[in-house]
């Protein structure tokens, strides 16, 4: 009997310790400019790191900037006006941020450029058994 509560209890060990692994990760879709080509071309959203991105904007034609992030529903979920040179650089950490789809969006004086990406939680799960 003193064997067979061990087996149960090393079988149920391992179970819980192989476990679930979560990831997260985000899909950046291709830039989409509401304005010119030459906006969306500014524009630059690299993944650095695991829900971490930096964005970039290059040759604004103002001295101000408007950046934001939206959500599907247009709700603006980070907005900041920024003085930029020539170069606008930020880093933004969205691990916060639930599933879904968002926009990064750069208002230069009467250009905008916009990129769209998703963030989608992957859990994936490995079950073993002991006979």
């Amino acid at each position: 009997m003193k064997t067979k509560n061990t087996l149960f209890s090393a079988a149920l060990i391992g179970l819980l310790i192989s476990g679930s692994a979560f990831t997260a990760n985000a899909q950046t879709a291709i830039a989409t400019s509401d304005k010119t080509e030459t906006a969306s071309t500014k524009l630059s959203v690299l993944q650095v790191k695991p829900m971490q991105f930096r964005v970039s904007y290059n040759n604004a034609q103002s001295n101000n900037i408007i950046v934001r992030i939206l959500d599907t529903d247009k709700n603006v979920l980070f907005s900041e006006n920024k003085r930029a040179a020539a170069t606008f650089v930020k880093y933004f950490d969205l691990s916060t941020l639930l599933d879904g789809t968002y926009t990064f969006e750069i208002t230069d004086g009467k250009e905008k450029a916009s990129q769209t990406f998703d963030i989608l939680t992957k859990t994936s799960r490995v079950v073993s058994s002991i006979n």
